[in-house]
């Protein structure tokens, strides 16, 4: 009986996989049941099918064999040892080494240094001082490859870093970004295309990266480069140079095509977001700047988000402050340009239009409804004193974050100053603020409750322009500007709907913000291999990986029409 238990219940782990798949393929056991009796997830018995397949396309018949284990002996050929030695005796970094044996065409990822380095005995080096770095002596040579266009070809690296946007090509592919980049006359250059200029830029946006001008962090790395259908990423005054090229009706009809994909209806958060300028000689207009509570130099942008889905909608970094009332009609226009409709409900404070606009809204043919605060003064504030008690409606809103959930509402119908008929108006108090909030709409028919809440959620878009601020760094522009604002707050718009879209797809992560997302799925080192028509994408060791390896394009490889629909597939790690 000793000979049929080891058939039936195959301790080897090479043997299990040549039973499991055995009577999945041959004996048309159902994937479930094979699982269940061989105690597979169903996530690592797919990968395991998908393997197998792969092995006998390629016509490898070793996928049975026993695979080594434990440490792998180190390759790294003895002339490269010596120089990383040698450089490290210069007071080099790790980072120093990589970049330095890289301009020589000689790639080492950061482990193996690291580990060349404690062989030989080197500890860590002790914190250095600016000047002290400033005073390395660095090779003449090192200069990154000119960038160019590249076909992704039979090739091995590795990255520290920049796997993160291939991680998007699925999406991308999805969405049809690339189809969308290349509906708008974008410039192109003698050297490089228009959509991989746009998506070396959206590389950078993805990964974060505070400032172009910081080229020496990503300006040798293949797989950003591989993401653009590039060799590298062009130089940091190559995009500044591109991004001026580009117009605002450029961005204004990338924008359409993005509204057809990141397709939504009903309510829309709008708002200003002043942009800094620190240049002594800046001609920027002046405009108030509400985290920093002063009026200063600065670029007015305005933002609308789609409190639904998150996605941001629309951006224009090129208000003027003589126009800025008007925005809210362009962006009407601008909707139903695009999409063929107009928005349901607008929601925006007092300050970001006009009653005379309020009016238009109400007047026009669509009989947009909207929802604003009311500019008051001491007389208002005064009048909410006569109000009696029993007037007082008790209305409570959930979330989590929120401290005063229970509020008090009157409710009143009033007429304004070229506004012409009645408007419905809401006086809020006990909601955390000194002052009653006076709240105007011309939706009559919407019950008090909802219409409080949807006002609360209007303050999301001032956290959705926050994340602008602090991952994609929409408002870092110095003395000396390097791409120019509107082209970089479109371009954050499409990275941003693409993290949200990213983050739909990871169970429980969904309300997550891009940074954290970032900082548990897309910051990550990976090696990749590139073979005929596919891409083998292995990631490093993370906590949330086995996460990530759940999702659709995990499960199999996804043709990317871009890179001339080769086949991209990501794998789990096997190391750190």
């Amino acid at each position: 009986m000793i000979e049929k238990k080891y058939f039936i219940n195959p301790q080897n782990p090479i043997q299990k996989q040549y039973e499991a798949l055995r009577a999945f393929h041959v004996e048309g056991v159902t994937a479930k049941e094979v699982e269940k009796k061989y105690q597979y997830s169903s996530a690592h018995f797919k990968k395991i099918r998908f393997e197998f397949t792969q092995a006998l396309r390629s016509k490898k018949d070793n996928f049975f064999q026993e695979r080594k284990r434990g440490p792998k002996k180190r390759s790294t050929n003895t002339d490269t040892i010596d120089e990383v030695i040698a450089l490290r005796k210069k007071n080099h970094s790790i980072e120093d080494i990589k970049s330095i044996l890289s301009s020589k065409d000689k790639h080492i990822s950061l482990d193996t240094i690291n580990n060349v380095l404690k062989d030989a005995g080197f500890s860590s080096l002790p914190r250095r001082t600016r000047a002290e770095i400033s005073n390395l002596e660095m090779p003449d040579n090192l200069v990154a490859p000119k960038s160019c266009a590249l076909l992704p070809q039979s090739e091995k690296f590795s990255t520290e870093r920049g796997v993160g946007p291939l991680l998007f090509l699925p999406l991308i592919d999805e969405l049809k970004i690339v189809e969308a980049i290349e509906a708008v006359n974008f410039p192109a250059t003698t050297e490089l295309s228009a959509t991989s200029t746009i998506m070396s830029i959206l590389a950078l946006k993805l990964m974060g990266t505070k400032r172009y001008s910081h080229d020496k962090t990503w300006n040798f790395d293949r797989a950003l480069g591989l993401f653009a259908k590039l060799n590298v990423l062009p130089k940091n005054a190559t995009l500044s140079s591109y991004s001026y090229r580009v117009t605002r009706k450029m961005n204004r009809d990338f924008l359409l095509e993005l509204s057809k994909i990141f397709s939504t209806s009903g309510d829309f958060n709008l708002d200003f977001k002043t942009i800094p300028h620190w240049g002594d000689k800046s001609v920027w207009e002046k405009n108030w700047s509400g985290s920093k509570t002063k009026v200063m130099k600065s670029v007015l942008a305005a933002i609308v988000q789609h409190p639904e889905s998150g996605f941001l909608s629309y951006a224009d970094a090129e208000v003027k402050r003589s126009k800025q009332n008007d925005v809210v009609l362009d962006f009407v226009d601008f909707w139903k340009e695009g999409t063929g409709q107009a928005p349901k409900m607008l929601v925006f404070d007092s300050k970001f239009t006009t009653y005379e606009n309020l009016n238009k809204l109400d007047k026009s043919e669509d009989k947009i409804k909207f929802l604003t605060i009311r500019r008051n003064g001491k007389g208002l504030i005064d009048a909410v004193a006569k109000i009696k008690d029993e007037e007082w409606i008790d209305i409570h809103i959930d979330g989590k974050t929120r401290k005063h959930k229970d509020i008090k509402v009157y409710e009143n119908k009033i007429t304004m100053r070229k506004y012409d008929g009645e408007l419905r108006q809401l006086i809020i108090t006990q909601h955390g603020r000194q002052d009653p909030t006076f709240m105007i709409t011309n939706d009559f028919k919407m019950p008090t409750a909802d219409v409080v809440k949807k006002y609360a959620r209007r303050w999301l878009v001032e956290q959705e322009i926050a994340e602008q601020v602090d991952f994609f760094h929409i408002n870092n522009p110095s003395s000396s500007i390097v791409i120019k604002v509107d082209f970089d707050l479109t371009i954050s718009l499409l990275a941003h709907n693409l993290y949200k879209v990213f983050s739909n797809k990871l169970a429980g992560f969904e309300n997550c913000r891009v940074g954290t997302i970032n900082r548990n799925f897309i910051e990550n080192g990976a090696d990749i291999t590139i073979e005929k028509q596919q891409i083998c994408v292995e990631l490093r060791k993370k906590t949330h990986l086995p996460l990530l390896m759940g999702t659709s394009w995990f499960q199999g490889p996804s043709k990317i029409k871009w890179l001339n629909n080769m086949e991209i597939y990501f794998k789990g790690a096997t190391k750190s």
